[in-house]
């Protein structure tokens, strides 16, 4: 009987690794149809009244084997080999000093803290020069090799929270469209994917704490954590256009830097400037001398 899909990720030294890390509830599952869906019916579910043994509390994880109906942005749908990618969700519960939630308006920050997570994690387990490409991909060698999205779960009692979902394509040999790769095919190298589940918690939680203590600081103008996403995204410096939501108008011009709640800025031909908060990006062309 071959093992199932998920026993890596069940491995004892891994769970009690992700507990150090200051994950809450750890569940595993071998398959389920979308992570992100799962631990929002979850969460919403505990937010009714139910009382789960285990509740699921800031940092909780949901992990699987393999995903099979997952969904990216702008409800696209996205499958692979089972055992070949590494998906996960995290529940988000953002607070400050006292347990004050943090504006809503910060959230668009985590998505792209976990980005930088996933660039950092890849450069140290494969050795992967990995970029993000914004809102929510990362790329390597311009194909997609990660995507992320995240949803709000309200909640009538307490603020709302975020349930963020990975997926990191690892082992896979084929995949569905020639704009992706995987860890293997870009990088020659078999990395497990708990060592790459382990490298992207740990550089995202203390940043997110990080976040957490101040939003403000940390990705206003010179904050530490703005330097940490601009300095890896692959956006910026580049010609863009950006596909609005609604049928509005797309909007094209040089990606210039990251609005205060992590929105695109770009400058189009006439020198306006456009802040792009939701919507499709393409990258026209490469970055100029000296951009990332």
């Amino acid at each position: 009987m071959p093992d199932p899909l998920a026993a890596d990720l069940r491995d004892p030294a891994v769970l009690a690794a992700l507990e150090a890390l200051g994950a809450g509830r750890i569940d595993v599952l071998d398959e389920v149809g979308s992570t992100n869906e799962q631990l929002t019916a979850a969460v919403a579910r505990q937010a009714r009244g139910a009382a789960p043994a285990r509740p699921w509390t800031d940092l909780s994880l949901l992990l699987t084997g393999h995903q099979s109906a997952g969904r990216g942005r702008l409800d696209r749908v996205w499958t692979t080999e089972p055992g070949t990618a590494l998906t996960f969700s995290v529940l988000l519960r953002p607070a400050g000093a006292g347990g004050r939630p943090l504006p809503t308006q910060y959230f668009p920050w985590l998505t792209l803290l976990m980005a930088a997570a996933v660039v950092e994690a890849l450069a140290g387990v494969a050795g992967a020069g990995a970029r993000i490409k914004w809102p929510n991909d990362v790329l390597v060698d311009g194909r997609k090799v990660a995507g992320l999205l995240a949803g709000l779960v309200l909640d009538p009692h307490r603020a709302p929270a975020v349930v963020l979902g990975t997926g990191i394509n690892v082992s896979q040999e084929e995949l569905p469209v020639a704009t992706a790769t995987s860890v293997r095919r870009a990088t020659g190298r078999d990395v497990a994917r708990a060592a790459v589940l382990e490298a992207v918690l740990a550089a995202f939680v203390p940043r997110y704490r990080q976040f957490c203590a101040d939003p403000a600081a940390a990705t206003g103008p010179g904050g530490p954590l703005r330097r940490l996403v601009e300095d890896r995204m692959e956006t910026l410096g580049r010609s863009v256009r950006a596909e609005l939501p609604g049928g509005a108008e797309p909007v094209t011009g040089t990606a210039v830097g990251l609005g205060a709640h992590g929105g695109l800025l770009l400058r189009d031909d006439a020198g306006a400037e456009h802040e792009v908060t939701a919507g499709d990006v393409v990258h026209l062309r490469p970055a100029g001398p000296g951009k990332a």
